[in-house]
């Protein structure tokens, strides 16, 4: 009984560990939920096919969510619950996690246009209706439209009679003569007011400080090694183009193949950049991630 209570509080404390190791991640670092959630479980030490046996669904699911490819999951309400499932089976909050899905993979999008066509017919139906007016109503709106023409062209002998300027603007107080003068690019000039002498200098406000950016320099440099299962039907020379992100500590995450001449040498290319490590991006002198970073790689056949 006390072997199995002990492995019992083991299970525990690996899983409280493995919760704390995933609020180590940034989520903001990451330009969608779906590369987070695959850097969550790989922080965790986690596999595709653990996480598939841990929440039931097919490892082909899991890696169409971290890919986020909604149109190789079954349908939306299946996607939202496999995701939650995977979000918790990380100890993730679900809530958030779903909730940027959803948003990143179009399906809020879709719920508001499947509103929008309700409205419109509801909109129309009432624009069907005609609008009938009676005559008195007519005739009373008439009369008042002649009775605010009237009062428009005939002030009454109060009103006060304020010269204004072609812009609209009212003139200084005095007589009409005293007012305000606009020089030729509508600015006020006052007649009676001292021109300033030629040895005053006007100071033009100051503009504000442009924020101080480092980017991001490489430190570590891992090179890809050269797959030999794909040496039979590989040219003499292939590339792959990688885009990444650079975290405020310098790792990469959210790497992808952004252009490839053979596929056969896009896992070769990720796994590398994956182990570059960089001095992160600085606004300010505070650590900011780098968004949309380029790597190149060039596989030469062995001779």
């Amino acid at each position: 009984m006390s072997v199995k209570n002990g492995s019992a509080e083991i299970f525990e404390l690996d899983d409280a560990r493995s919760r704390l190791r995933a609020t180590d991640i940034d989520p903001q670092n990451f330009l969608a939920v779906g590369p987070y959630l695959e850097a969550v479980r790989e922080r965790q030490g986690l596999s595709v096919a653990t996480v598939s046996d841990r929440t039931h669904i097919k490892a082909s699911y899991i890696e169409a969510i971290e890919r986020m490819a909604s149109d190789a999951l079954p349908g939306k309400a299946f996607a939202i619950g496999f995701v939650h499932s995977y979000a918790r089976a990380l100890g993730l909050e679900p809530g958030p996690v779903v909730d940027r899905f959803k948003d990143e993979a179009g399906f809020s999008a879709s719920r508001r246009d499947a509103e929008i066509p309700e409205e419109t017919e509801v909109e129309q139906v009432a624009a069907a209706e005609p609008k009938r007016l009676s005559l008195i109503a007519v005739l009373a709106i008439l009369g008042f439209m002649v009775w605010c023409a009237y009062l428009v062209t005939h002030p009454g002998p109060d009103a006060i009679k304020t010269p204004v300027r072609l812009d609209g603007a009212p003139f200084a107080s005095g007589a009409p003569g005293d007012a305000a003068q606009t020089t030729g690019a509508g600015q006020a000039v006052n007649p009676g007011a001292r021109a300033p002498s030629g040895d005053e200098e006007i100071e033009p406000a100051a503009a504000p400080d442009a924020p101080v950016v480092v980017e991001p320099a490489l430190i570590e440099r891992i090179e890809p090694v050269y797959p030999p299962g794909c040496e039979t039907n590989a040219a003499a020379m292939e590339t792959v183009d990688i885009a990444f992100t650079v975290t405020p500590d310098g790792l990469v995450v959210s790497e992808r193949v952004t252009a490839s001449s053979n596929a056969c040498f896009d896992r070769a290319a990720l796994n590398a950049v994956k182990r570059w490590r960089f001095s992160p991006r600085m606004v300010d002198g505070a650590p900011r991630p780098a968004f949309e970073q380029q790597a190149n790689f060039r596989f030469e056949r062995p001779s």
